[in-house]
């Protein structure tokens, strides 16, 4: 992919943003979950110990 007005190439930015924010289902699942909850509150994506290495969401309330 070639930038149209100076002619430098953008892919290592753009494939650089693809692995940074891949979507899987558990990000899908968690944007999801974002949208619906109140003002103040935030959904994470987490690795959880003895889960053998899944990871899941957890739900943060404000001020905390």
């Amino acid at each position: 992919m070639t930038d149209l007005e100076t002619g430098a190439s953008v892919a290592p930015l753009v494939a650089g943003f693809q692995l940074a924010a891949a979507s899987t289902p558990l990000r899908r699942a968690a944007g999801r979950l974002q949208a619906v909850l109140p003002p103040g509150w935030r959904v994470e994506v987490v690795d959880a110990p003895g889960r053998d290495g899944q990871p899941v969401l957890r739900v943060v309330m404000p001020g905390e």
